[in-house]
């Protein structure tokens, strides 16, 4: 427990400090747990403090890795509704500037964002598609955005820039970092006073029917499936094109891949749709599951099974356009490759 020196120290964060202090003095057993519990609580209120004087001393760039030693602390509690609040509490204190800015866009779980995932360099890229989707959101249809990752970062730390419609997050990059994007960004939207649905797409995704798109949301919001997205079937949990990360790889990579897949998720490159409270979920998990995370290959890979672990249901699609976009891979599809196969539909 905090002293009262550490109190002041702490200021506005005390409250989030405290908060995930009483959650988890209440699921200490042995003695020796309760003390494990305590050096990382004090690790975590030694870095909470030390960001809170850089901060006040007028530095712009603070390296203290915060959401480190809180996810070491909120892994422990997973199911704790009071620990992953103060959790998530304090993220938002910290990101406040942004958060505001990103929250009056006016995203919601029936106006979804529409979230380009890329990367900086693709900005140009991104931005192309950033443009075609705008009369979207003049028709009340989604709110578009582009998602990039920026290392340099620190680990609590995003920026949103509304103008440019540009969310960094302190993230890897490289295509070899894209889990770790996408949950990142499941984590940022979380922390909207009311989490949006959500959109996910490559940036060579361009608008198709935004009709199909409310179609699908509403049917999401109409019955228990809490996802939408055309399915990629494999034989086998090890059946994975662990080669495909060789190619795609910013930089030369040899590392031995033993990431799981799954029978059936959805396909990240035709895109996926997430209700409001899958994006909660997946955002829990960015705080308290992130071990998981870093161990997947596949962002698509990881956001399924981390939703088919919890019995969330998913609305197969039969046709990738009842998303309401285009893109290659769906080009693909329609093409002949990557359908489902016959026995399975």
């Amino acid at each position: 427990m905090p002293g009262s020196r550490q109190h002041w120290l702490l200021g506005p964060h005390q409250a989030c400090a405290l908060g995930l202090h009483h959650a988890l003095s209440g699921h200490r057993g042995q003695q020796l747990r309760s003390s494990s519990i305590q050096r990382l609580e004090r690790r975590f209120q030694r870095r909470l403090i030390g960001l809170r004087l850089l901060r006040f001393s007028g530095l712009r760039s603070i390296p203290v890795p915060l959401i480190a030693s809180l996810r070491a602390l909120l892994s422990l509690v997973p199911l704790d509704a009071e620990a992953m609040g103060c959790g998530r509490g304090l993220l938002a204190q910290l990101n406040a500037p942004d958060l505001c800015a990103l929250q009056g866009l006016g995203s919601s779980a029936e106006r979804p964002l529409l979230a380009i995932v890329s990367c900086r360099q693709r900005l140009g890229k991104a931005r192309q598609a950033l443009q075609h989707f705008h009369h979207w959101e003049r028709a009340g249809q989604g709110i578009p955005l582009i998602v990039v990752g920026d290392p340099t970062l620190p680990d609590w730390r995003f920026r949103f820039c509304p103008h440019q419609r540009l969310l960094q997050l302190p993230v890897d990059d490289a295509y070899e970092g894209l889990p770790h994007k996408v949950m990142a960004l499941m984590l940022v939207a979380s922390l909207l006073d009311q989490p949006p649905a959500l959109l996910k797409m490559d940036d060579d995704t361009h608008p198709g029917d935004p009709e199909a798109l409310m179609i699908t949301l509403a049917r999401l919001a109409q019955g228990e499936a809490v996802a939408a997205g055309y399915p990629i079937f494999t034989p086998s949990p090890l059946d994975l094109d662990r080669a495909w990360h060789m190619g795609k790889s910013a930089r030369f990579n040899l590392r031995p891949f033993d990431s799981l897949g799954s029978e059936r998720w959805m396909s990240g490159g035709v895109g996926y749709l997430l209700s409001a409270s899958a994006v909660r979920q997946l955002g829990d998990f960015a705080l308290h599951s992130w071990g998981f995370v870093q161990s997947m290959l596949y962002e698509d890979v990881c956001v399924s099974m981390l939703l088919q672990a919890t019995h969330c249901p998913i609305h197969w699609l039969d046709d990738p356009s009842e998303l309401g976009i285009g893109n290659e891979r769906q080009l693909e599809i329609h093409q002949g490759f990557w359908q489902v196969p016959e026995h399975l539909r």
